[in-house]
């Protein structure tokens, strides 16, 4: 029931933003000129099995998960920190630490899986570039959790709202671009291959580009919910020790 209030509480924010004229607009802008500029600019450069513009639509709905997800709700939390101070008020409330994290993180997933709905229907029915699957429904739930857990991490041990700017220049950016969303990873030096092998939007771009349930597939499931697990884990750990 906790959880639940806390995830109303997020969703009435995140309601109030919607209806402000632009703010759905502006969230699909990039990823259309992604997918315009990469998809016919590279379109015939880069090859990859089922061709390039297919590819590229998962991975761009991956980036947009992560980034939603992500950075609203460490922004969220930072800025209801430290500017508004209202997430004093759940700290006070009688709440459990639990179940707070799980309704800021159950928001955290709305965001990501509405955002990545939109960028999904624009590659369908602008580009024609993808199809509805059950994994890429799957990736969308695990991968918003897993980065909406993180999100809550980084923005309670950020100092001030600014410093989500700088996670996202040497973390998501990273991610973004080595991360296997624009190209194959099997492009880069073997080293960093290694790297990246690490990277949970790996494992969420192999789910929104798998056709079906394959053995392999099953790592990146492991692997998006045993971050997004650990992530929520510390992240409860963090909020029990609190304090302003």
């Amino acid at each position: 029931m906790g959880a639940y209030a806390v995830f109303s509480r997020e969703m009435l924010m995140l309601y109030k933003k919607i209806g402000r004229m632009g703010y759905i607009f502006s969230s699909i802008v990039s990823p259309f000129i992604y997918l315009f500029a990469f998809g016919y600019g590279l379109g015939n450069r880069v090859e990859v099995a089922g061709g390039y513009l297919p590819f590229l639509a998962g991975g761009i709905i991956a980036i947009t998960i992560m980034v939603n997800a992500f950075q609203q709700t460490a922004g969220s939390i930072s800025v209801g920190r430290m500017y508004y101070h209202v997430f004093q008020s759940l700290v006070l409330s009688p709440v459990r630490a639990a179940e707070v994290i799980l309704g800021i993180v159950l928001a955290g997933v709305a965001r990501g899986v509405f955002f990545g709905s939109l960028i999904f229907l624009m590659a369908w029915g602008v580009f024609g570039a993808i199809e509805l699957r059950a994994t890429l429904v799957a990736g969308a739930f695990l991968g918003s959790f897993c980065f909406a857990a993180l999100g809550v991490i980084v923005g309670l041990l950020v100092s001030q709202p600014d410093d989500v700017a700088f996670v996202n220049n040497f973390l998501i950016m990273p991610m973004t671009f080595f991360g296997g969303s624009f190209f194959p990873v099997e492009n880069l030096p073997r080293f960093a291959q290694h790297i990246v092998m690490f990277f949970p939007i790996g494992a969420l771009n192999r789910m929104m580009r798998s056709a079906a349930w394959e053995p392999g597939l099953w790592q990146s499931v492991l692997t998006l919910a045993g971050l997004g697990a650990l992530f929520f884990a510390v992240g409860v750990a963090i909020y029990k020790r609190y304090s302003e």
